[in-house]
């Protein structure tokens, strides 16, 4: 199976590709999403409260599509060591 083949839907959640240089990384959304959560600690705007909430949503979707792209990514690795021939 090839990368672009591990491209579908999984638990509801659409997975994505690998980032390219110019797109959000896990990392970068995980940390978006921390500063988030503090923030809504504190918020009282609720204008501001909804809006943050949806971004909060769409960066938890991104991170576990990161996760289970991860996950198939790594199983296809193994699999594939495993199906190998001997010398």
């Amino acid at each position: 199976m090839k990368r672009k083949q591990l491209l579908k839907m999984m638990n509801g959640v659409v997975l994505v590709h690998e980032p390219a240089g110019n797109e959000l990384g896990y990392v970068e959304a995980l940390n978006e999403l921390r500063e988030l959560v503090e923030r809504l600690s504190t918020e009282q705007d609720i204008d501001q409260l909804a809006k943050e909430v949806g971004r909060a949503k769409e960066l938890i979707d991104f991170c576990r599509s990161r996760i289970s792209y991860a996950e198939l990514e790594i199983n296809q690795l193994l699999s594939d060591d495993t199906n190998e021939e001997p010398f």
